[in-house]
């Protein structure tokens, strides 16, 4: 016989006991030499009654010198210290069943005696493996993961494990969610709750109301919590049960609820609570509402919204709800969404309040690529927050006007006005590096932007900006030629996670732009591939980022057909965006590539008004020398014979303040060269790299093969030529004069031409070469046809000069010897 047999018998009671409780009754029974004294401790329907009955029953022989006690906890003084007499007899055995304290001191003493035979026995919780035992003891059976779904709603508790057990009944489980059961156990709960003392009674639902988030000293005093416990209706600790905590969330009259609330502002809230109290208008509710959907803010974007409209409909502020609605919107991307909610109640917020909308608002028209409004939004504030006056001086100055900047960075309130916070530092860090960035020569100013985007992404702030730190920085280290810089500072911001979710969209399409300039067309690809998974909208201006990568990319690795296909798709977005001082570079993609299908007229105004900014702001050199050379790119490839050397003038006149224009007004002149004698190779060859180094590799390369074209030999264009592949692989002899790639019928080789290519090059007849490959010796003749087409060759001798650049020499008669 088991042992677990031993203590129940054959009773058919479901008798739920854990497995410690029976070892240590066991072991007490047997042991005849000592007296029998234990103490079973459990809270309200823990079986401590029926253990008390069974071991009475099991020891017989020691019953006269035994004393059982039930509902210990209720004895009087005098019953107390009787007991405690009893005990003074060495032979005297008691058994004392009663509830967990708080005991008065008496009977906190007597149990201390009692201990000193053996640890008490703790009831009131098992688990699936003692229910499995008292089913089996029982003959009954219930379905294992339907144990393991009772085990979790009462958190162990044994009156509340039998009463699921009893409403979930026997045989095949209807309801795997246990809805029915927990709902019958639920009114059971609810009568008890209202029998109760009123302060307990409250201290549980308190407590349970808010779960194991709150702190107990919050939640209620220790007294009304250890009694939470006794009444099996809460946990020790004044933790939660789950199936009490649905009961009062259910059951609690919605005054009361509000009430809690209102005394106990952290208690969660779940849907079905803010369902039911949402019908309810009133100010207290509101309130709590939106305390919640301020906390739930930094977890639950979804949830924070769902209880600010909870708030709103129990009587909130709608001001104040729809700027945080608002702020809720802008970090998760929705910018348009973020702009209309304050647009609707910019105009009523005061204070802070009004504070945040003018930053929504001022920050939205920037990323719709209105500048110019976003300024106004700001000038029409007159806060005396440093930081929203940062936003302001930013925004004015990619409109060019710097006053503002230069009028707060000279107003004694940018060092005394407020605790240097980072976010604070960060922002007159890099206002200084902006203005710095007008001087001429500019001294220190890259170096403020590096640490304004650095000190901005440690401060951890992702609300609304009119353009990033790290974006300026990386702008400005492209003006320097430093691409490997600007690259860097942008992935050290995607890394980092400045702004957190609505600029990572804005950081990955400057991240791609920047790879197309760098020559890694693979890292541009999949920075797009990343911001098209998105769920997030783009603003106007980064749908403007995006086509610019976009024709960066074609231009240099695409068709002519597919430039021209992509060119018609994204040339209107242009028109949808104000230009300023921060779309400079992608603008400058639209600019030349304009040239190459004669719609300059569509750009023309950008041009005018990027030229009307940089006036603005004095014509910084740092900031002016991009657009001129966008300018003579277009001059160039548009053959205009007025504008070129005007913009060649231009860059040599900026190249006494800038070692960017130096460099490339010394290209300019090698690009206008007639003829390259072999004594002009190595300039030429130093020219382009120096372009290459500036972030132009590109044009470097064009610029090298554009004057192997004009070599005076077959050596010197041949040279040049290797060069130019050496800065970039896709620039060939097809490239002509006037800067356009080789694109369309004069695009670079399909593979199998390459093939074909090399084994001309190797000397090999049709015959040959279709042998070689296996083709007929005229298909060999067709491919050699249309190679010569697309790479406009006069005659046999151009063609294999021209082959002889574009083909490596590992490609040349690699099949046919």
């Amino acid at each position: 016989m088991t042992r677990a047999a031993h203590l129940i018998g054959t009773s058919p009671s479901l008798l739920l006991w854990p497995q410690l409780a029976f070892t240590h009754v066991e072991e007490a029974i047997q042991d005849e030499n000592v007296p029998l004294r234990l103490v079973l401790v459990g809270p309200a329907g823990s079986e401590k009654s029926p253990l008390l009955a069974e071991i009475a029953r099991r020891a017989p022989a020691i019953q006269q010198q035994t004393t059982f006690v039930d509902d210990g906890h209720l004895l009087s003084d005098a019953e107390i210290r009787a007991l405690d007499a009893h005990l003074d007899d060495p032979t005297a055995g008691l058994v004392l069943a009663c509830r967990p304290g708080p005991w008065n001191p008496l009977l906190a003493g007597l149990i201390r005696r009692i201990e000193q035979s053996r640890p008490p026995l703790a009831l009131g919780q098992v688990d699936a493996d003692d229910i499995a035992r008292a089913l089996q003891r029982a003959g009954r059976s219930i379905d294992p993961g339907c144990v393991a779904g009772i085990v979790e709603i009462t958190a162990s508790v044994t009156w509340l494990v039998k009463e699921v057990i009893a409403a979930h009944g026997e045989g095949f489980c209807r309801d795997p969610s246990h809805e029915r059961a927990i709902r019958a156990v639920g009114e059971v709960i609810a009568l008890r709750l209202d029998t109760l003392d009123p302060n307990t009674s409250a201290a549980i639902r308190r407590a349970s109301l808010a779960g194991d988030d709150l702190p107990a000293s919050v939640a209620a005093g220790a007294d009304d919590l250890a009694t939470g416990h006794a009444e099996g209706l809460m946990l020790r600790g004044g933790h939660t049960i789950p199936i009490v905590a649905h009961t009062v969330r259910r059951t609690t009259p919605v005054l009361e609820m509000i009430d809690l609330l209102d005394s106990t502002p952290r208690v969660p809230l779940d849907a079905e609570v803010v369902s039911a109290l949402g019908r309810h208008h009133d100010p207290r509710l509101a309130r709590a509402l939106q305390t919640h959907a301020d906390e739930a803010v930094s977890y639950d974007n979804e949830r924070a919204m769902e209880l600010y409209d909870a708030a709103l409909a129990a009587g909130g502020d709608p001001t104040t709800i729809a700027i945080r609605k608002a702020r809720l919107a802008w970090a998760r991307g929705d910018i348009d969404e973020a702009a209309s909610l304050v647009d609707a109640v910019a105009a009523d917020a005061q204070g802070d309040e009004r504070d945040e909308a003018v930053r929504i608002l001022g920050s939205a028209w920037s990323a719709r690529g209105f500048l110019r409004a976003s300024s106004a939004a700001y000038r029409a504030h007159h806060g005396e927050d440093i930081v929203l006056r940062a936003h302001a001086a930013i925004a004015a100055f990619g409109t060019g006007d710097a006053t503002s900047l230069r009028d707060l960075l000279r107003s004694p309130d940018i060092d005394t006005g407020g605790l240097p916070t980072t976010v604070r530092v960060a922002h007159t860090t890099m206002l200084r590096g902006l203005a710095s960035s007008l001087a001429s020569p500019v001294r220190g100013a890259f170096d403020d932007l590096i640490r304004a985007s650095e000190m901005y992404g440690d401060s951890g702030e992702a609300g609304p900006i009119p353009e990033l730190p790290a974006v300026i920085a990386a702008i400005t280290a492209l003006n320097l030629g430093e691409i490997d810089t600007a690259a860097n500072v942008v992935s050290d911001a995607l890394m980092e996670e400045h702004s957190g979710p609505w600029a990572r969209s804005r950081l990955l399409l400057w991240s791609a732009w920047i790879a197309v300039h760098r020559q890694n067309p693979e890292e541009a690809a999949a920075r797009l591939a990343d911001v098209d998974a998105s769920p997030l909208p783009l603003s106007g201006r980064e749908v403007l980022i995006r086509d610019a990568v976009m024709l960066a990319h074609v231009r240099r690795y695409g068709t002519h057909e597919e430039l021209q296909a992509v060119w018609e798709r994204v040339r209107d977005d242009l028109r949808h965006v104000e230009p300023d001082l921060y779309l400079l570079h992608p603008l400058r993609d639209f600019i030349e590539t304009s040239a190459l299908f004669d719609d300059a007229e569509r750009v023309d105004p950008a041009i005018d008004a990027l030229r009307g900014i940089l006036h603005g702001l004095g014509d910084p050199p740092l900031w002016r020398v991009p657009l001129l050379w966008s300018k003579y790119q277009r001059a160039l490839t548009s053959g205009d014979a007025h504008a070129l050397p005007h913009a060649s003038r231009a860059l040599t006149g900026a190249a006494r303040d800038s070692r960017v224009a130096a460099v490339m007004a010394a290209a300019t002149a090698e690009w206008s060269r007639a003829r390259v004698d072999d004594s002009d190779i190595d300039r030429v060859e130093r020219a382009a790299a120096r372009l290459g180094s500036l972030g132009y590799s590109w044009e470097g390369a064009r610029l090298a093969v554009a004057l192997s074209e004009r070599a005076r030999d077959r050596r010197a264009s041949s040279r040049l030529a290797a060069f130019a592949r050496q800065l970039h692989p896709n620039v060939t002899p097809a490239t002509v004069a006037d800067g356009t790639s080789p694109l369309g019928e004069g695009g670079v080789l399909s593979a199998r031409e390459r093939e074909v290519a090399g084994l001309v090059l190797s000397g090999m007849t049709y015959a040959e070469i279709g042998e070689a490959i296996f083709i007929s010796p005229r298909t060999a003749e067709h491919h050699i046809a249309r190679i010569r087409r697309r790479l406009g060759a006069t005659s046999r001798t151009d063609l294999i000069a021209k082959l002889q650049a574009i083909v490596g020499p590992d490609e040349t008669g690699t099949l046919g010897h």
